[in-house]
């Protein structure tokens, strides 16, 4: 008989650590006390007195609020525990199944929870990190709570597959996303503006832009910043921005293209949201342009620009 596949995985789990797994005593002093907690549009997290939310991916929107539970624990340790190790942390979840799937380290009820809380605990394994869930009430759970439950984010506007796959034919492939959080990345690696428990990076700005070929779809009111952080860093990357020529910038967008931009004609379904389901204000008038940017000192363009 073929045994499921989650239990092959525990077998082979077994066969590599039987001779090292021990289960000490536990002193319960927690390095850090973690609050977590899942509405259907979103996670939440705080400790010590900072906060981190996100939305969901579309993979996630139907799955069951306990799966959603875990998931958004397993968010929180990766935004609060993720350069910790050697230590005890304490979860406070407002989701009883959730806690139970953690403290047992899984389940065979339930495959889906099985596997989050068993990826939970392999992250945790690599970094000698042992997890204790308690109960929390849900009106005692405030802060993560109301982070959970965050919508109106106007900077999280997502291009379509369709435009995005058009840039990839014409420019080639990104090796990250500058402007990005884990619900809307277009690529694996990726840098959020707030803390993302997936992200490369915090603040793309506060890194050098040419050690990779990025991809750029920033908030509007930071064009002109993107276009001066391309110049210092002499990088190379696509940047979508509104096609918008009488606007102060377009010059110097233009001034540094290695080749012709694409442009993206208005259409209700060229931009998404994943915490709103209505249209962007601007659906109907909005084209945008998408070019190749170079401030390399290979690109003559460039080097004109600076003489």
């Amino acid at each position: 008989m073929l045994l499921p596949e989650w239990l092959q995985e525990d077998f082979a789990w077994w066969k590599v650590n039987i001779t090292l797994a021990v289960n000490p005593v536990r002193k319960f002093k927690f390095q850090k006390e973690i609050f977590s907690d899942a509405s259907t549009t979103g996670w939440g997290a705080f400790c010590e007195g900072n906060t981190a939310h996100g939305f969901w991916k579309s993979s996630e929107m139907n799955l069951h609020i306990n799966c959603l539970e875990l998931i958004a624990t397993f968010m929180a340790l990766k935004c609060f525990a993720r350069d910790l190790s050697n230590c005890e942390l304490l979860l406070r979840i407002d989701n009883t199944t959730a806690i139970s799937y953690v403290n047992r380290r899984g389940g065979v009820q339930y495959p889906g929870l099985n596997k989050v809380s068993k990826d939970i605990w392999r992250w945790c394994e690599k970094r000698n990190i042992w997890l204790f869930a308690t109960y929390i009430p849900s009106k005692e759970n405030v802060e993560a709570d109301r982070s959970s439950r965050i919508k109106n984010i106007d900077t999280e506007w997502e291009l379509a597959d369709y435009a995005f796959s058009m840039i990839e034919r014409s420019f080639g492939v990104p090796e990250i996303d500058l402007f990005a959080s884990r619900s809307n990345t277009k690529c694996i690696k990726f840098c959020a503006w707030q803390r993302d428990p997936e992200a490369q990076a915090i603040d793309a700005f506060t890194l050098n832009w040419s050690q990779w070929r990025f991809y750029a779809f920033p908030p509007f009111a930071l064009i002109l910043r993107v276009l001066r952080k391309l110049i210092q860093d002499e990088a190379e990357g696509m940047v979508v921005v509104p096609y918008w020529p009488t606007q102060p910038w377009y010059p110097l967008f233009r001034s540094i293209l290695v080749n012709e931009p694409i442009i993206l004609k208005p259409s209700a379904n060229l931009l998404s949201s994943p915490c709103r389901s209505q249209l962007h204000p601007l659906a109907r008038t909005l084209a945008l342009v998408v070019g190749k940017l170079s401030a390399r000192p290979t690109n003559e363009k460039t080097l004109q620009m600076q003489r």
